[in-house]
């Protein structure tokens, strides 16, 4: 008997040392972050790895037309080269005016069909069917009816209908190919626009207006200072959202105006094109896909401070 008390104190004393050594579990935000990292690997390769390549090729003079040259390390000359010109500022400034233009309009156009989707009438669903629907048209597609179906100066439908009107010459996407360029381009981001704050609008309790009209205000008071505030973040979104896709915009000036006349309707994204498929100069298209994104990041990390103070002062 004395002998397995001695045995069974000796299994505590050593189960009892195992639990002392045992680790403890980790905690469930280090699980949940651990559960993160995968998904973080895959982000890194997908987009950090092509970026570093960009730059190494933009530090490099390469046409891929001419193997026999083979690539030569050139440092920053290609930015000085390609950056520091009259021609690349005035396509920058073109960019951003682009971008400007196309989000005023899906902003102001999609907030009024936003307020008139916001109630019952026959056949809301096919109505709101079809204004979703450009978004679902492929940027090409959407140049080519916009040059050929709506305004080809031979048989276009707008230009036939002013030609009614007696107007000769009516040849917009050569006269205002960069606002035609941004209208293109905002029918068809406007249905996002459209969707986002009409959802906005559907989260606004009807008590919250029926008491701002019990207190006297008409229709455009329930607007201003209950609708328009509560809008804001949805806002905030849909602009972030939208300027990254526009300020990204190829296909409609690739087969709308292919950055014509001269460069007046080109971007940068155009400009890296040209630069690097069509001059072959891989490390000049580099060097200028560096500066794009470099100019987005500042212009998103602009927008989104802006839009953080106007949300605060109204809140």
């Amino acid at each position: 008997m004395a002998v397995s008390e001695n045995m069974s104190g000796t299994k505590r004393a050593a189960s009892g040392t195992g639990a002392g050594t045992r680790k403890a579990p980790a905690s469930p935000e280090a699980q949940r972050r651990s559960l993160l990292y995968p998904a973080l690997i895959v982000v890194i390769l997908i987009t950090q790895i092509p970026f570093l390549l960009t730059i190494y090729l933009s530090l490099q003079s390469w046409n891929i037309i001419r193997p026999d040259l083979g690539r030569t390390f050139v440092g920053l000359s290609n930015y000085g080269r390609e950056i520091f010109t009259a021609e690349f500022g005035t396509i920058m400034l073109q960019t951003i005016a682009l971008a400007a233009m196309a989000l005023v309009i899906c902003c102001l156009v999609g907030l009024g069909l936003a307020l008139l989707l916001n109630r019952k009438f026959f056949a809301k669903g096919l109505v709101q069917t079809l204004l979703v629907t450009p978004f679902f048209i492929m940027p090409t597609v959407t140049g080519l009816i916009w040059k050929n179906e709506l305004f080809s100066p031979n048989f276009g439908l707008v230009t036939w209908f002013v030609g009614l009107f007696g107007i000769e010459g009516f040849n917009p996407m050569a006269q205002i190919p960069l606002i035609m360029v941004a209208t293109m381009v905002a029918w068809q981001w406007e249905p996002l626009f459209m969707l986002v704050l009409l959802a906005g609008l559907s989260a606004i309790a009807e008590e919250e207006k029926e008491a701002a009209q019990l207190d006297g205000c008409n229709r455009f008071d329930v607007f201003r200072y209950v609708e328009l505030p509560h809008l804001l973040p949805y806002y905030r979104m849909v602009i972030l959202l939208g300027s990254i896709f526009i300020l990204q915009v190829f296909g409609e000036i690739y087969v709308g105006t292919a950055g014509g006349p001269g460069t007046s309707s080109m971007n940068l994204q155009y400009l890296t094109f040209q630069t690097g498929l069509v001059g072959w100069q891989v490390g000049a298209a580099s060097a200028i896909g560096v500066v794009t994104l470099v100019l987005t990041l500042v212009i998103l990390t602009g927008l989104l401070r802006t839009m953080n103070a106007v949300v605060k002062e109204e809140a």
